[in-house]
């Protein structure tokens, strides 16, 4: 089983992490505040921040499960060189 925990202590999902969540929230608040005052500037705000922010989620994605497969056939080589022996 690989552990979750270690895998997020990668530095670059702690990077994707600290930069792509503040990015979604100022999106979404822009969203919300163009449409309720009506400033098409905070909507042209949203149209720049929401492909950044779900870029960068689909980037820690990938880098996740990457991570994950990698440690999953680093423990399976492992297992084997055991049983080898």
């Amino acid at each position: 089983m690989v552990d979750k925990r270690e895998i997020r202590k990668d530095r670059y999902l702690k990077l994707m992490t600290k930069t792509g969540i503040p990015l979604a929230i100022i999106s979404v608040l822009s969203l919300w505040a163009g449409r309720y005052f009506g400033s098409p500037g905070l909507g042209m705000l949203f149209f720049i921040t929401c492909p950044l922010a779900m870029a960068i989620g689909l980037a820690y994605n990938i880098r996740y499960v990457m991570l994950a497969v990698r440690k999953q056939r680093e423990e399976k080589e492992k297992e084997e060189r055991g049983r080898t022996r």
